[in-house]
C-alpha cells in the first residue's frame, strides 16, 4: 500500500545558464552579465569572476545592484574597481550570497587597457517542493 509523503520546501542550488565567457566591449560600455529575480524568496548564491588574464593598464569595474521593494528601482549593493594584473593566488573576484526576491544584477565595465574576455560563474538557489 502506498503512503503519501510530503517534504518541506527546499532550495535547489544550480549553476546559472548565464555563466560563461563575457567579452568586454569597445567604447568601454557597461554590460549586464547576470540578472535574476523570482516570485518568491531565493538566494543568489554567489559568483566567481576570473580576472587572471588582466595585465598592467587594465581596469575593470564590477557592480552589484538589487531591487529591495516591489516595483522599486535598482540600488547599488557593491561596486569594486580592479586594476592591473591580479596578485598570484588571488585572481578571482568573489561575490557573496545575497537573499533576494525582486532582482539581483551584476554588471561589468572595462574602463582602460586591452579589452579582455572574462570567465564568470554564477549560482542561484530556488525553491522546490510543496509549500
Amino acid at each position: 500500500m502506498a503512503h503519501a509523503v510530503t517534504s518541506p520546501p527546499m532550495l535547489r542550488l544550480k549553476r546559472s545558464t548565464q555563466s560563461g565567457t563575457k567579452a568586454m566591449t569597445a567604447a568601454y560600455a557597461t554590460g549586464v552579465v547576470y540578472t535574476e529575480s523570482s516570485t518568491m524568496a531565493y538566494i543568489f548564491s554567489g559568483a566567481e569572476i576570473d580576472l587572471s588574464n588582466m595585465a598592467g593598464g587594465d581596469v575593470i569595474d564590477i557592480r552589484v545592484r538589487k531591487i529591495v521593494v516591489p516595483g522599486g528601482a535598482w540600488v547599488n549593493h557593491d561596486h569594486v574597481n580592479y586594476a592591473g594584473a591580479m596578485p598570484v593566488g588571488h585572481v578571482t573576484a568573489h561575490i557573496n550570497p545575497i537573499p533576494d526576491i525582486y532582482g539581483v544584477e551584476i554588471a561589468m565595465q572595462q574602463t582602460a587597457g586591452v579589452l579582455r574576455n572574462i570567465d564568470c560563474e554564477f549560482f542561484d538557489a530556488k525553491r522546490i517542493g510543496l509549500p
